[in-house]
């Protein structure tokens, strides 16, 4: 697998994983009608937009030996949360295929690795406390610092932040390297 910066040219096939991903991953979490709403060509308009990188943000994609997209991760300036972090991880998702063989550990370290390098050595991710990936984030060596109640597709859940105050120093980064 080989980890590369995002195109504007990718931004279908990241909408094509960021759905296949919520439809996996929030199943039982959120409602069902609003996963099964999900729009592949709004969510690829959205991409798009993002990966112009206009507000400072920024996404990788993991590709297979055939070119195929098959997981990616977006950080950029922390949008909101403990001030005491300066960047965020927006969104890391992967196919189910290919979970488990430390892929996502080397898109985190990808995004942490380069908002240090944009000036912002911390970071911190929002989650949805009942999302079973929140032992992914303990495992990088996330810290809990924080929660808020957000709404999607009509329901109030729950998300937790984990923080790395200090990203270039966490184990974390090594993966990267």
């Amino acid at each position: 697998m080989r980890i590369r910066e995002a195109t504007v040219a990718d931004a279908r096939a990241i909408a094509e994983v960021h759905i296949a991903s919520w439809r996996v991953a929030y199943a039982g979490i959120v409602p069902a009608a609003h996963l099964a709403s999900l729009s592949l060509d709004e969510r690829e308009g959205r991409w798009a937009k993002i990966l112009t990188g206009q507000d400072g943000t920024f996404a990788y994609v993991a590709v297979d030996k055939n070119g195929q997209v098959v997981g990616f991760a977006s950080g950029g300036p922390l949008r909101e949360g403990d001030p005491a972090y300066t960047g965020e991880l927006y969104a890391i998702y992967l196919l189910p295929d290919h979970k488990g063989n430390g892929l996502g550990r080397r898109l985190a370290s990808t995004i942490a690795h380069r908002l240090a390098r944009e000036g912002m050595p911390s970071m911190l991710v929002w989650v949805l406390a009942d999302n079973y990936a929140r032992g992914f984030y303990e495992r990088l060596g996330g810290a809990l610092v924080g929660e808020q109640i957000v709404n999607i597709g009509g329901a109030e859940l729950r998300e937790i932040a984990y923080g790395w105050p200090d990203t270039p120093s966490q184990a974390m980064l090594a993966a990267a390297e």
